[in-house]
């Protein structure tokens, strides 16, 4: 949920005042592609899990999730003026980051996974 709380001040602080509009999206931007990058790290995760597990049809919707986290964080990427090389860095960098995490801590592993639920992208 702390990915929520920066893009709720970033609305009121952009409603409150006009002209930093401008800053406001792209901090929301910023918000929103880092939740997606992770996103995308979660739902791999659980993507894996499931196919060990033998469950093909939650591996499947878990893969789709993934693509779509993925495919969000290149859009946001791109609105952000980061070219495919910084976007492609940023996911190696966030999978470094989250994948032990992730992997070694399961209740951090649902926390990621309610989170982006809570985005649309779980």
């Amino acid at each position: 949920m702390r990915f929520l709380v920066p893009l709720v001040s970033a609305m009121v602080l952009a409603s409150a005042f006009p002209a930093t509009s401008q800053i406001v999206t792209d901090e929301a931007r910023r918000s929103a592609y880092e939740a997606a990058l992770k996103c995308f790290v979660a739902n791999g995760s659980a993507y894996g899990d499931a196919q060990k597990a033998g469950d093909a049809a939650e591996a499947a919707a878990f893969d789709a999730k993934a693509r779509a986290s993925f495919d969000a964080a290149v859009r946001l990427g791109e609105l952000l003026g980061h070219s495919g090389t910084r976007v492609e860095q940023d996911f190696r960098l966030t999978q470094m980051r989250e994948l032990p995490q992730i992997v070694s801590n399961p209740a951090y592993a649902r926390q990621s996974l309610q989170t982006c639920k809570a985005l649309g992208l779980a």
